[in-house]
């Protein structure tokens, strides 16, 4: 293979499997086996919950409206990916044009929807993709390269060696992940222990990718131990306390006697 047509390849498969990854996150939002998605409901009823609009139906039809949009690019990428094996550069060019294009309104759409939501982290990652896109684009297209220039495909016994060793050192790891995940997996949605900090105030230390399913767990456990107990209310802890920033969280519940 050139060395044009494996990096058109790469560019193409990053951005077909970027897309689609994405819809997948949207699809499967919570913590499932060796899978950890994003709970973008919930962010997205606290964006519109930000302005006032606090219907659930706000947050639902953007959502959907987002998945739907990046639904189309995965599909766009993958409709140049398959031009692209079939050897039709013209065709390949013309899907890889409307996917970038499609991609670039969307992440201005997501731009915009930060400055309005005032979420700053979110506006340079979303420019910088943006502008990664452009880049891609050009690479893709306009960086001239010698179409007869090949890469070698016979390496050297050393390099197969490191290959080899790679190879097993991943399966390895990825062997030590799953068995670790399947003992421990069970835990996911266990409640988590509180500790008396002071006269009537318990502080609850959650583990790392917690979410708020083991928060509700939490809070009804701890009800039903104490019935001797009312909640006045829940605390959570601020950044400052959360050593871990997001993958971390510290609940404080203030109780009283019944």
């Amino acid at each position: 293979m050139t060395e044009r047509r494996l990096l058109r390849l790469a560019i193409l498969v990053f951005w077909t499997f970027f897309w689609g990854l994405s819809v997948t996150d949207k699809i499967i939002p919570d913590v499932q086996h060796l899978w950890v998605g994003k709970d973008f409901f919930a962010l997205f009823i606290k964006f519109f919950a930000s302005l006032g609009l606090k219907d659930p139906l706000f947050a639902t039809a953007a959502l959907a409206l987002v998945s739907g949009l990046e639904a189309i690019n995965f599909g766009l990428y993958l409709a140049a990916l398959v031009s692209f094996r079939k050897g039709d550069a013209a065709v390949t060019d013309r899907w890889f044009f409307r996917a970038i294009l499609a991609s670039m309104v969307l992440f201005s759409l997501f731009s915009i929807a930060d400055q309005v939501f005032g979420d700053r982290f979110q506006l340079l990652e979303h420019g910088l993709f943006w502008i990664i896109l452009l880049a891609s684009w050009i690479v893709f297209r306009h960086i001239p390269m010698e179409d007869g220039a090949t890469l070698g495909v016979s390496p050297s016994a050393e390099t197969r060696g490191w290959v080899v060793g790679g190879m097993v050192l991943t399966l390895a790891t990825v062997a030590t992940l799953w068995r670790f995940s399947d003992a421990t997996f069970h835990q996911v949605e266990a409640p988590v222990t509180g500790v008396e900090v002071v006269d009537g105030l318990y502080k609850f230390d959650f583990p790392f990718l917690a979410d708020k399913v083991v928060w509700e767990n939490t809070v009804n456990a701890f009800m039903e131990a104490h019935p001797e107990l009312k909640v006045r209310y829940i605390y959570t802890g601020p950044s400052e306390l959360n050593s871990k920033k997001k993958t971390h969280l510290l609940l404080y519940v203030f109780t009283e006697p019944v």
